[in-house]
């Protein structure tokens, strides 16, 4: 049977540390002025693009396909409402023409 474990108490005290604990600046490199500036390193998508041109088309024609297939739906979805709400329309309009005979 398990049994809960209760926190032990704290029986050492707690010291401050003796040393200096004020920090020591680091030393930075200066860059002469002969040498070169270093450029900033960029990544990501722009940097493909500029690569290789054949992923900025890649990309849009992946775009471009997602669009229209959701685009697609919707008209696709928004038709067979409409076709269902003409088909009840009818239905209703027959049954109570059925009613009133």
């Amino acid at each position: 049977m398990l049994t809960p474990k209760y926190p032990q108490s704290d029986t050492h005290t707690f010291t401050p540390a003796s040393h200096n604990t004020v920090p020591t600046p680091v030393p930075t490199e200066r860059l002469s002025e002969s040498s070169p500036a270093v450029a900033p390193t960029r990544s990501g998508v722009v940097d493909a693009v500029r690569a290789n041109p054949v992923v900025a088309i890649t990309g849009t024609l992946v775009v471009g396909a997602v669009v229209t297939s959701m685009l697609l739906a919707v008209a696709i979805t928004a038709l067979a409402l409409s076709v269902s709400g003409v088909v009840l329309l009818v239905l209703v309009r027959i049954l109570r023409q059925e009613l009133n005979r």
